[in-house]
């Protein structure tokens, strides 16, 4: 097993059935050892969603957690929309996405959008 995925959330709570089949296959992917490395990157209006604390999106947050998938946010549109302090609250890290996307490419990782 080779694989390694970068999932981006980009949906927000408008999509929220979006949001939840992309959090469950980083979930899924991981938890039957199909992959060799998920991580998942939350960018623009997911940033959003995330600040609101939905509960089913919470609930898989912290099932992504346990299992140890780096989660990251977009430090910019944290910023823009003044959601930066909600989504530190849940201890996830914050960066330059634009940075971080390309990193992973290049190392890489299958993306994959929801």
């Amino acid at each position: 097993m080779t694989e390694k995925y970068l999932i981006i959330i980009l949906s927000g709570l408008d999509q929220k059935g979006k949001m939840i089949v992309g959090l469950n296959f980083a979930k899924n992917i991981s938890r039957k050892k199909l992959a060799e490395d998920v991580k998942v990157v939350f960018f623009g209006p997911s940033e959003e969603a995330l600040a609101k604390h939905d509960q089913d999106i919470d609930g898989l947050i912290r099932m992504l957690t346990d299992l140890k998938i780096i989660q990251i946010a977009c430090n910019g549109y944290a910023a823009a929309k003044n959601v930066t302090e909600d989504i530190a609250k849940i201890g996830m890290k914050l960066e330059d996405v634009s940075d971080t996307i390309t990193r992973y490419a290049d190392q890489g990782y299958r993306i994959i959008t929801f």
